[in-house]
């Protein structure tokens, strides 16, 4: 079973409904799906804070949606991740684009 892990700081329009793309009626027996949010903040504390929450459920890979992936908060969480060693997957909107380099170079996947 993998084990997928949705890390969602702030709100982008898509993020409402990611989880559910991969199970949407609960018939998949092999994933398991865990969300954590930090709600309408995405603050450095708020996304430090949702990324330990999120490795406590032991992802094999994070799904990690934020506004601006570019912001110090959701930057902060994907460091947090990577030195656990999960694989990270970035949802984020246009603004992203100006980090989509850094994010390759630090072997992040990202749908922008």
């Amino acid at each position: 079973m993998v084990k997928v892990g949705f890390l969602k700081l702030g709100c982008i329009g898509s993020a409402l409904l990611l989880e559910f793309m991969l199970d949407e009626r609960a018939e998949r027996e092999d994933i398991d799906v865990r969300v954590v949010g930090a709600g309408a903040k995405l603050g450095t504390e708020q996304a430090e804070e949702a990324a330990r929450r999120v490795l406590e459920f032991k992802p094999q890979i994070v799904i990690a949606t934020s506004p601006n992936a570019a912001l110090p908060g959701p930057k902060k969480a994907r460091e947090i991740l990577k030195a656990a060693g999960i694989p990270v997957v970035v949802v984020s909107d246009s603004p992203a684009k100006k980090s989509v380099q850094e994010l390759e170079q630090q072997g992040f996947g990202y749908i922008i």
